[in-house]
């Protein structure tokens, strides 16, 4: 295209005028097309495709030895349920989780950089969207040299006077768990992140911000180490509105000058976590002097998770937070 181009460009001069801006016209469309190619190569490239089939965790933890603490029980054995043909994201589902645990993937020992991140799923509390909330994360984060766990926490809970409860004390839990088996993995221990989606990100901020009171009694040595995580992401948390305002966060979250560094992204348009949830938890946390960094994009909706299309403005958001993890000295620059 590159020598058509050329080749006819010096063609121009001498040409009459509506001769020559028929074929700028040409070059022109001709050139855009090559761009909207080359978007849709890029994320091909950057951005995991649809699996077939689930993908593989190289290690399965549990988070709790015997019961979980509660009481908790799920209407029938656990279910994954495939995205559907006709999806607009082709969403996988998963509920009736009754044993929580971590599915780990690990990078190849050449590329590990000595951190890890756990990703908490969104999906309302009624199910976990474990794969485009889930394990293409986890992909993502593998790539770059990280130890990378989905929470697959104890759901559903959406009909439990607090729905968020067993899955943030799965949450503590699991940060504990990873911390007590750091040198396991190859992972520094003031090095583990956590990551949450939507209700996830609801979770993780809770999770995150009530670490000097544990949300269920120790039990263990596991419980003994901390489960405070040493950074923060969350993408679209969703519900994290105190009931009925725009200006005030859920009771149960607790910014404070030790709430780790946090990345936060969204859409303005997403009409189930308003982007007034983003905004507040930044601006306590630049109050509490903790270093945060917020990205509200113009468009992209409600639940993208690692599937942005060329369409919406949210699609660029795992290379600002790369860009953000390199910042935080977790990622080479």
């Amino acid at each position: 295209m590159a020598d058509f181009l050329r080749m006819r460009m010096s063609d121009l001069p001498g040409m009459p005028v509506s001769q020559a801006a028929s074929l700028l016209h040409a070059a022109d469309s001709a050139l855009h097309l090559l761009r909207m190619k080359t978007t849709a190569l890029l994320l091909a490239l950057f951005f995991p495709a649809v699996h077939a089939e689930p993908v593989k965790p190289d290690r399965v933890l549990a988070i709790w030895e015997g019961k979980a603490p509660g009481d908790f029980e799920v209407p029938g054995p656990e279910s994954l349920s495939p995205g559907k043909p006709g999806d607009k994201r082709s969403i996988a589902r998963l509920t009736n989780v009754s044993q929580p645990r971590m599915e780990l993937f690990l990078p190849a020992e050449e590329k590990k950089n000595g951190a890890a991140v756990i990703i908490v799923p969104g999906g309302g509390f009624g199910m976990l969207a474990s794969e485009h909330e889930g394990s293409e994360l986890a992909l993502w984060f593998r790539e770059r040299g990280f130890v990378a766990g989905v929470l697959q926490h104890r759901c559903p809970t959406n009909k439990l006077p607090k729905p968020w409860e067993f899955p943030a004390q799965d949450t503590q839990r699991a940060i504990s768990k990873l911390r007590f088996a750091a040198a396991e993995f190859g992972v520094q221990p003031d090095r583990i992140g956590l990551f949450g989606f939507s209700a996830g990100g609801q979770v993780a901020l809770i999770a995150a911000t009530n670490d000097e009171q544990r949300l269920y009694p120790e039990g263990d040595a596991t419980d003994k180490v901390g489960c405070r995580p040493d950074f923060l992401m969350l993408c679209y948390p969703w519900k994290i509105l105190a009931d009925k305002s725009l200006t005030e966060l859920k009771p149960e979250i607790h910014i404070t000058a030790k709430t780790p560094p946090t990345f936060l992204a969204q859409a303005n348009d997403d009409g189930g976590s308003l982007a007034e949830g983003s905004t507040l938890v930044f601006l306590a946390l630049r109050k509490a002097k903790v270093p945060a960094e917020l990205h509200i994009y113009s468009t992209g909706g409600h639940g993208f998770g690692m599937r942005p299309n060329a369409g919406q403005a949210a699609g660029d958001w795992p290379g600002r937070l790369e860009l953000w993890l390199k910042a935080r000295g977790l990622l080479a620059k």
